[in-house]
């Protein structure tokens, strides 16, 4: 290698980047590589061919009439749709490393680099993980595809069906990856270096929760995509899998349909992103480059907030309060973790809280009931989750040498901090849409009802809590998928609709509900005062060197 061109090595580094961790537990043998993201990307589009391509070869069959050609082309459209969602998803997730950071151009500036020699290597990176992207996740879509189109139905109309499906998936992959980078780019331009990095995280979480609404929607527009082609309805112009599903149209000629015409969009967009990208890139590379090193890394201070006695009565208490919050409030992995299971509760509300009739979307008022209950599940299974993986592992030291009855409590401010922070934002941030659905009168026994069942959750989900938030190193191996996969079925299906349903006839019986008010306040006060015999408290999550298989 050519010492004096360091390209090989900046690559290495980009590259590197996308898939880098250091929040796992030094002794739980598991680091996020290559190998593990490719492999789960590769996976999921293994199951999605095996479960929708055998039907997509009957979309020559024409004589099956109308509605069933209408069918299998939801299935087409799935395909695009669960692509787009994946790539975009990711795009988003690797958001910080799409451009090199002010980290980079500080720690590389003192050194003899030229700016073209890092603007190759990290356009380079770029385009290597997205071309890992779209092999891992298209991979087995399009082997099924090529190993249906030797079925005798397709008589010599195999090829075009490759094609089709490598046209669609591959490009609207394209497409994801490089209108969220493009997007950056643009970004870069018009804004400070400080600007960009107060606006990023927001955007970040826009962005994956946008593309996990595209994918668990999907049986929605998935049934308004006959009305939308009959009507000519806007919002297929605005919604990409839609046009590269038209890429079907293009290869099995349908010259005067719409999604042909999308189709012919969907190439046009997909190169203005790509020249989009070139230019924001070429034109922001180096302007970054510069008012980086010439800006200020300054903050605003934050200011301190006193925590009322209440929700903690020790210092010990209001420490643990204290850094929970903080914590929540500035790191970016955990607002992300956040805000992806907020979004996946969001999609499964509106996919239960609404209902197509007549080829226009409507509210299912008995779906809207349960629209609450299956928010504030996630919005609690969320802070569970998000509490064991740290913020900075060594920053946990204070905690350890001043050891006095953490764990007991740890169990007692995070019941309140997911209170204060997750529960009460939620249902007040619902209540418009209640008061739309329901009108004025239902909203405050339903607000009561619904934060009583949210506390009692939160009381039970955190009840075997032995850790101080963000403290405890993560082991994924502890993990049982199988169960986890269980209790979250259980939690959006069992638990909401039986609240809705619930809180339905309580609505009748005015003294049954006041009862049931004043019981769930009696047990909530309880558990509050309730104390744990005090234990050791948990830092390092590991595997046991010894398994017993407690027989006795």
């Amino acid at each position: 290698m050519n010492p004096r061109s360091p390209f090989r090595l900046l690559f290495r580094l980009f590259e590197g980047r996308f898939f880098e961790s250091d929040e796992v537990s030094p002794g739980g043998g598991f680091q996020t590589n290559i190998h593990q993201v490719l492999g789960l990307l590769a996976t999921s589009g293994f199951v999605v061919a095996y479960l929708s391509l055998p039907m997509v070869g009957s979309y020559l069959d024409r004589q099956h009439g109308a509605n069933l050609a209408w069918a299998l082309r939801q299935v087409q459209l799935f395909h695009p749709a669960f692509t787009f969602a994946v790539i975009g998803f990711t795009a988003f997730f690797e958001w910080d490393m799409l451009f090199p950071t002010r980290r980079d151009f500080l720690v590389l500036a003192p050194f003899p680099i030229r700016l073209r020699d890092l603007f190759a290597a990290q356009f380079t990176a770029l385009a290597r993980f997205l071309g890992l992207l779209i092999a891992a996740v298209n991979v087995f879509p399009i082997l099924f595809t090529v190993l249906m189109s030797f079925s005798a139905r397709f008589r010599g109309n195999g090829l075009r069906l490759v094609l089709a499906e490598i046209a669609g998936t591959v490009g609207v992959s394209a497409f994801a990856f490089i209108g969220v980078a493009a997007l950056q780019g643009v970004l870069i331009n018009v804004t400070s270096p400080r600007l960009f990095r107060r606006i990023s995280p927001y955007i970040q979480m826009c962005g994956m929760g946008l593309m996990i609404l595209s994918l668990l929607t999907f049986p929605i527009y998935a049934q308004l995509l006959r009305p939308a082609a009959e009507h000519r309805q806007v919002w297929v112009w605005f919604f990409p899998p839609v046009w590269f599903m038209g890429f079907y149209d293009l290869f099995f000629p349908n010259p005067h349909g719409l999604f042909a015409v999308l189709g012919i969009h969907a190439i046009r967009t997909l190169a203005a992103a790509v020249a989009l990208l070139a230019m924001a890139w070429t034109a922001g590379f180096r302007r970054q480059y510069r008012r980086t090193l010439e800006a200020e890394d300054s903050r605003p201070r934050a200011h301190s907030v006193q925590t009322p006695a209440l929700l903690a009565r020790s210092p010990e208490e209001r420490a643990i309060f204290r850094f929970s919050g903080k914590t929540l409030a500035r790191s970016r992995k955990h607002q992300l973790f956040l805000a992806t299971y907020l979004s996946v509760g969001i999609s499964l509300a509106l996919i239960f809280g609404t209902a197509v009739r007549a080829g226009k979307l409507a509210i299912s008022h008995d779906g809207a009931r349960a629209v609450p209950f299956l928010v504030a599940f996630f919005v609690i299974s969320g802070f569970r989750a998000v509490f064991q993986f740290p913020a900075e592992l060594p920053a946990n030291w204070l905690f350890r040498i001043t050891e006095s009855r953490w764990a007991e409590m740890a169990r007692a401010v995070t019941r309140k901090r997911v209170l204060i922070s997750g529960l009460a934002p939620v249902l007040l941030l619902l209540v418009p849409a209640e008061v739309a659905v329901w009108g004025t009168r239902r909203v405050p026994f339903e607000l009561l009802f619904q934060f009583a069942a949210g506390a009692l959750l939160i009381e039970a989900i955190f009840w075997t809590f032995d850790k101080v938030p963000f403290t405890c190193s993560y082991f994924p191996g502890r993990t049982n998928l199988s169960i986890l996969f269980a209790a979250y079925l259980y939690g959006f299906s069992y638990y909401s609709f039986n609240l809705a349903d619930l809180e339905a006839d309580l609505e009748k019986r005015f003294w049954y509900g006041a009862l049931v008010l004043v019981s769930a306040a009696v047990l909530l006060t309880l558990s509050w005062r309730y104390r744990r015999e005090a234990g050791p408290t948990r830092f390092d999550a590991y595997e046991p060197a010894i398994q017993t298989l407690n027989l006795n």
